[in-house]
């Protein structure tokens, strides 16, 4: 049926002012109500209720529109390249979609496919595009886990472009130009793993128009391939007026060895850290805190920081310490990192000192693990499991986060070397080494090294007959252990366990829990070692 006369209006303005059409309704109707409406005597006012009740009783008994102009039929999709994903796998994929498991265990599993490697079962294709637009941090393991229907299934849905496929350069060029805010950084990062100069002159002739809320996100790019020819813009970016823009600049102008903005990080810094050496008295650090603020140094971010419990001027010091690399302190003042960190506790400001250097291990370490660093950082989870509750908890997020900067095999090898160098079984009196574990679990890629989770689960399950079980450090540390350790190595330890005995602490439903997870993450490690 076509669309009808729109009667409403007569209805309101009245037939004696609003002369009535001679079709009041659309063709499909008026062959049936016509007759009625040219009845003798019908005046305008009846002609126009019987056309109204006729139309509504129409659309209620139902109202077919008008066939859509045809669409452009779509391109099928490109043949795949990637096997198909074994079934017992598809099988466990509709269990984590469902919930229930631990968010690490769904990303060992798209590990797990990638590695095989096979591409994601069709029937889920819309659930991990959805999950993936909702979490940006899913989209590296999704995208290239989609084989060409998933890449075709993101073309049909806006929500989805960012996994609509890969672009040529002119494509790429056209996004970068035209593409949503979104887009245009999924360009920009893919064209700087490509061409960094090309894409860094892009962006630097973009950067006056760009929108204030659009920088942050563009300027982190320049992360990947970072070099000195990129300092001049970042330079730039020093006077941005977004705060975390300016911080972003900050910390990849620290991240460039021999920049200017490190000599005038170091430039400041280097009176106020002095070693004296006195005579019978052995050796002894003197801090100074920056007795003011200038405007060139609140440009590159001094006084930016927020850290509760310190002064103001403790603070500038962290913020300094933060830019330079830790391991220049221990070559110029010729102590090991060791002696370093050991002579702040001597000093009135150890807090400011250990967030200073933790922050600088971390940036630099994310750049380049090199030995100087690697020796600060051993030395520092060393200190830092002997250290008291209260540095422990000073220091926690920002040691965590350096520890997780360090590449996984020679983080791995670090923590084999501790785990081996604590008792066998633990006791109340590891728990600082049980925290560590715990908290690096969460934030690293599973399944461990056999021989790193074996030692750890030899010493957990033997640890827990003696324990009480409010001893809530190793309570939280099981699930994170059981979605983090190699399944095999631990059920290898499960074997030589005798078990909790009459179980006098309640740790019964922790541990049926532990291996549940162990369990279920070696059936899905072994499923993939099946054929699609």
């Amino acid at each position: 049926m076509t669309q009808a006369v729109p009667l409403q209006k007569f209805l309101l303005v009245g037939a004696s002012r609003a002369p009535l059409p001679v079709e009041l309704l659309a063709p499909e109707l008026a062959q049936i109500a016509q007759p009625a409406l040219d009845a003798a005597g019908a005046t305008p006012e009846r002609r126009l209720w019987l056309a109204a009740g006729a139309a509504d009783l129409w659309t209620r008994a139902g109202y077919v529109p008008p066939p859509a102009p045809a669409a452009a039929p779509h391109p099928p999709s490109a043949p795949e390249q990637l096997a198909a994903c074994p079934v017992r796998a598809e099988s466990i994929l509709k269990l984590l979609l469902a919930g229930g498991h631990p968010a690490a265990v769904l990303q060992e599993w798209l590990a797990l496919l990638e590695r095989k490697p096979a591409r994601l079962p069709e029937r889920f294709l819309p659930n991990m595009l959805d999950l993936a637009t909702r979490q940006p941090g899913l989209r590296p393991r999704v995208l290239p886990l989609l084989g060409m229907r998933g890449q075709w299934l993101a073309a049909l849905e806006p929500g989805w472009d960012w996994a609509a496929g890969s672009q040529d350069a002119d494509q790429l060029q056209e996004t970068w130009h035209n593409g949503a805010p979104e887009q245009r950084t999924a360009a920009l990062a893919r064209w700087r793993r490509e061409d960094p100069a090309a894409a860094r002159a892009a962006l630097q002739a973009a950067w006056p128009a760009e929108p204030p809320e659009s920088r942050a996100a563009l300027l982190a790019c320049l992360a990947t391939g970072l070099d000195a020819q990129d300092e001049t813009f970042l330079e730039s970016a020093l006077d941005d007026r977004r705060k975390n823009v300016r911080q972003l600049a900050q910390r990849l102008l620290a991240r460039l060895p021999g920049s200017d903005y490190t000599r005038r990080m170091l430039a400041r810094a280097v009176p106020l850290l002095q070693l004296e050496k006195r005579f019978l008295r052995g050796t002894r650090l003197n801090v100074a805190l920056p007795a003011e603020r200038d405007a060139a140094m609140i440009r590159d971010g001094i006084g930016d920081g927020k850290y509760p419990g310190l002064g103001e001027k403790a603070g500038w010091l962290v913020d300094l310490l933060s830019a330079i690399d830790p391991s220049y302190w221990s070559t110029t003042l010729g102590l090991a990192p060791e002696e370093c960190i050991a002579l702040s506790a001597a000093t009135d400001y150890q807090e400011a000192l250990l967030l200073g250097w933790t922050a600088g291990l971390r940036l630099h370490l994310e750049q380049a693990a090199t030995p100087g660093l690697l020796a600060w950082l051993e030395a520092w989870v060393r200190i830092w499991l002997k250290a008291d509750g209260t540095v422990r908890y000073q220091q926690a997020s920002s040691f965590i986060a350096a520890c997780k900067a360090l590449p996984q095999p020679a983080l791995h090898a670090l923590l084999l070397k501790l785990v081996e160098a604590s008792r066998t079984p633990w006791q109340a009196a590891d728990v600082a080494l049980v925290e560590l574990l715990y908290q690096l679990a969460g934030e690293t890629a599973a399944p461990w090294p056999a021989g790193l989770s074996r030692a750890i689960a030899r010493r957990l399950l033997g640890a827990l007959p003696a324990l009480p079980a409010q001893q809530w450090s190793f309570r939280t540390a099981l699930p994170a252990l059981a979605a983090a350790l190699d399944p095999a190595a631990v059920l290898a330890a499960e074997r030589e366990w005798p078990g909790l005995g009459a179980d006098q602490h309640g740790w019964q439903g922790a541990v049926d829990q532990f291996f549940h997870l162990v369990r279920f993450r070696h059936e899905m490690i072994h499923s993939f070692q099946e054929p699609a």
